[in-house]
């Protein structure tokens, strides 16, 4: 159904020209975990089949189709018609391999988008499949492309990953939810085990991320090794070959353990026990001695293959958050105590860059803020200063004014005093002529009393000149007080403070206006104080915006420096022996206490090996251990370091995570009580060669003494 319209006349893909004479194909290919064998979802794998009913594989036309503009059509249209498929199926999951070309063009997730919300499908169900070196030609174009696609909803799968291209920390970055290790990474497992202990710190690195699948699992052996070193799921020809249609079915294993390793390794050792039967019964009696000696030391000793070398490793972090400015640490390099292994400049963060860019923008906005309250405070004090300066102008005249009144008021008193002082003179003659009449009345009175004393004249007359005496001296008194009167206005003309009755209005007058006048020039001069400070701080408000604009780029550069003036941190190795991992590369960015490299210490060796409990049980821990190197005819004699009982591979890792490798459990033990044995050694004749990281992972045999049966 689903191929029918794929390949209908009116498909997307049926109109492309160049395949017109054939029809592309969706197959399917299963992912499976390794633990259950479930189905996690179905790969779908775009098939060509020609005119002539051959299949072809991507690599055989993709570029056709790149070269014709139609690549992002097909994926278009594989989008399309595998959420249709998932709209039949709620239950399943399908994971889509997308095209490089259109990774810039967010219109696509607009159409995922679209497709899903119409067909009613979860987003959970649909994954996309993006290659390393696809992702690597653009990463910050693809990483926001990603994240659009998980806002939808979608699982993202980072596919063909051997960390050539891409760092950790930028897959980290990612935030991807499955990473297929490639194909290579996972066959070296199988091919070189020299270098099988990077290959194994390499998919631990990526199993730090995330979910890991291992492609093109081709057979039995690499099944085995695969589950050994923990991955989580697995594809591949030997479980599950393409087909045209999704496979649902759990995986069934095969019985798979006469091809494994350790399989082998048994097999080995029954043929080789088997000929050495065999010879003893052909050297006949001759040999019976030897038999029964051999015999006799297989029972008092227990002799265990498929032991590995491990050693103790140290995890150096970063001390400080920064840029990698150096870095020297690569793996298999000898190393000495206190020896440089990297260099730490503690250059900003993203989010302190950030922050500066944001000071920068603001300090930018503030400064065109200042520059326009600058303008405004330049125009308000220029609309102020005239204004003050008319103020003080008027000022100025109301001054001028008072000062023309006060001289015309200075001359009308000047008037009045000399007014007055004319009529002092004046008055003062009234004042004598009214006086010497006076004493005239008084000598007449006097005079006629004394006649009338001597009967001279008549009382009559002497009461008229009395009388006469007596009104000479009331005028005397009247021009007295007259003079007096006088006397007090010229005083207080002279002191501005009356007038003369002739000039009384015009002083009053000037008076009035005087006092006006300085009223209007009181509320004048407040008017310019007000002006004036309003001025001054306008000029102040001037003053403190253009010290802002001149410093606010300073502090700016103040930071940057500060920024760059940063001490550089050195990390060094704490003691002798081999870069183990390098998680860092000189450039990355790295937080604090992340780790950066992973030292191995070669003078702390030991081969490790895990027996059952019962095994475990028979063996003397009074006496040394011989220990036989692969590649090497002589035996060492090592010591019992720890017996530690175990329940299963679980726990186990979680009581090893300080040395370099994780011990395997044998496939015949899985399910017995096990134990754990150490036996601490000297660093092997090969520790020199740091290639091969002081023998780290080489097999071993260890022949354990037994306890006497007395001593069971």
């Amino acid at each position: 159904m689903l191929l029918e319209t794929l390949n209908s006349p009116e498909s997307v893909l049926a109109q492309m020209d160049t395949f017109s004479t054939g029809k592309l194909e969706l197959w399917f290919q299963p992912v499976y975990q390794t633990a259950t064998g479930a189905v996690l979802h179905n790969e779908i794998l775009l098939r060509w089949r020609d005119e002539a009913g051959n299949l072809h594989l991507p690599q055989e036309f993709l570029p056709t189709l790149s070269d014709t503009g139609q690549l992002q059509k097909t994926d278009r249209a594989v989008i399309r018609k595998a959420i249709e498929l998932l709209a039949e199926q709620p239950d399943r999951c399908l994971s889509i391999n997308l095209s490089g070309e259109g990774l810039n063009n967010f219109e696509l997730i607009e159409y995922i988008e679209t497709l899903l919300d119409q067909s009613g499908v979860d987003p959970k169900q649909l994954s996309f499949e993006l290659t390393e070196s696809t992702i690597a030609k653009d990463f910050p174009t693809i990483r926001a492309f990603v994240r659009e696609l998980k806002s939808l909803g979608c699982a993202i799968v980072l596919d063909n990953f051997a960390s050539r291209e891409l760092t950790l920390f930028q897959c980290q970055q990612l935030a991807v939810d499955l990473v297929k290790v490639d194909g290579q990474l996972i066959q070296r497992l199988k091919t070189e085990p020299s270098s099988r202990v990077l290959t194994k710190a390499i998919l631990e690195g990526i199993q730090a991320l995330s979910q890991v699948a291992a492609k093109f699992v081709s057979d039995a052996v690499t099944l085995s090794l695969v589950e050994e070193v923990g991955i989580d799921l697995v594809q591949g020809h030997h479980l599950k070959t393409p087909s045209p249609a999704p496979d649902w079915t759990e995986l069934v294993r095969p019985e798979e353990e006469q091809d494994s390793p350790t399989a082998e390794v048994q097999k080995s050792t029954q043929s080789w026990r088997f000929l050495v039967g065999t010879g003893f019964v052909v050297l006949g009696l001759g040999a019976v001695g030897v038999g029964i000696a051999s015999i006799g030391y297989r029972l008092s000793h227990l002799v265990v293959d498929g032991s590995t070398i491990n050693g103790r490793i140290v995890r150096l972090q970063a001390p400080t958050t920064g840029n990698i400015q150096a870095f020297y640490a690569q793996p298999g390099v000898v190393v000495k105590s206190g020896q440089l292994l990297a260099r730490i400049s503690q250059e900003p963060s993203p989010q302190e860059q950030e922050a500066l860019l944001r000071l920068e923008r603001a300090q930018d906005q503030e400064q065109i803020r200042n520059q326009l309250e600058s303008l405004e405070l330049q125009g308000q004090i220029q609309v102020n200063a005239t204004q003050l300066a008319s103020a003080k102008q008027s000022l100025a005249l109301l001054k001028t004014q008072l000062q023309q009144l006060e001289r015309r008021d200075q001359a009308v008193r000047q008037v009045d005093v000399e007014l007055g002082l004319e009529s002092i003179k004046e008055q003062q003659a009234v004042v004598q002529a009214a006086q010497a009449k006076a004493e005239a009345a008084r000598l007449d009175y006097q005079r006629y009393q004394k006649l009338l004393e001597a009967g001279g004249v008549s009382a009559q007359e002497t009461d008229q000149l009395r009388l006469l005496w007596q009104s000479a001296q009331a005028e005397v008194q009247q021009a007295q007080s007259v003079l007096d009167g006088t006397q007090k206005a010229v005083n207080a003309a002279q002191a501005g403070i009356a007038r003369s009755n002739r000039n009384n209005i015009m002083g009053g007058v000037l008076s009035d206006q005087r006092i006006s006048l300085q009223q209007t020039i009181q509320q004048q001069s407040v008017v310019v104080n007000t002006m004036e400070a309003q001025l001054a701080k306008l000029k102040q408000q001037l003053n403190n915006s253009q010290s802002l604009q001149k410093n606010a780029p300073s502090l700016v550069n103040d930071l940057k420096q500060l920024q760059s003036e940063r001490k550089v941190q050195n990390v060094s190795a704490p003691f002798a022996g081999v870069v183990y991992t390098a998680e860092r590369e000189q450039g990355e960015q790295v937080n604090q206490l992340e780790p950066i490299v992973t030292l191995l210490d070669c003078n702390n060796l030991w081969v490790e090996t895990v027996v059952s409990a019962e095994q475990a049980s028979s063996i003397n821990t009074d006496k040394p251990v011989t220990v036989g190197l692969a590649g090497y005819a002589q035996t060492v004699k090592g010591e019992i370091d720890l017996i530690q009982p175990i329940s299963n591979l679980q726990q186990l890792n979680k009581l090893t995570q300080v040395q370099a490798l994780q011990p395997a459990i044998p496939p015949k033990l899985v399910g017995q009580p096990l134990t754990r044995i150490t036996v601490q050694i000297p660093p092997p004749p090969q520790h020199e060669n740091s290639q091969q990281f002081c023998g780290l992972g080489q097999a071993a045999r260890l022949t354990f003494p037994k306890k006497l049966f007395g001593n069971r």
